[in-house]
């Protein structure tokens, strides 16, 4: 008795989903309007996801709940940001004193540029002191610290 081969006819389905789409995707480019209709809908979805969780506080406790959520969700994204220029400032630093060690030693690294040394730094330094600016600046600015990551019921 032989067996159906359902990896295959997965695979054929997904195969033809695929050509489905894209024929669909040439057609849609060819036609202004499509093109103008495929846009809006994209940006309204992208809107109605940004802001589904503040909206979904506007429905069990009202306005004052939904400027709450959207103000911690703000700040947690500061936090989050000013973390990730921070560590990208450092890996730039890094990778720039990677290359002034290279640049110093002799034989085959001995070939690096200034331009990959300093650039390296300056880009580092200048993101690092955004990160530094985003952790730090919003809280002058009345934007508190947010409690994303934190352990809830933990003492503070």
């Amino acid at each position: 008795m032989k067996y159906p081969d359902i990896c295959g006819a997965f695979n054929n389905a997904c195969r033809h989903l695929h050509i489905r789409l894209l024929a669909t995707q040439h057609m849609v480019a060819a036609s202004p309007e499509q093109l103008r209709l495929m846009r809006i809908s994209a940006a309204l979805t992208f809107g109605g996801l940004v802001m589904a969780s503040p909206a979904h506080a506007v429905t069990t406790t009202g306005v004052a709940s939904l400027v709450s959520t959207f103000k911690s969700q703000v700040a947690s994204i500061k936090t989050d940001l000013g973390v990730i220029f921070a560590g990208l400032g450092f890996g730039g630093a890094g990778y720039g004193g990677i290359n002034w060690i290279k640049k110093g030693r002799e034989g085959e690294h001995s070939q690096v540029k200034a331009s990959q040394i300093f650039i390296p730094i300056l880009a580092g330094a200048a993101l690092g002191s955004m990160g530094f600016v985003m952790l730090t600046a919003g809280e002058t600015a009345g934007i508190g610290k947010a409690s994303h990551g934190s352990v809830p019921g933990a003492a503070s």
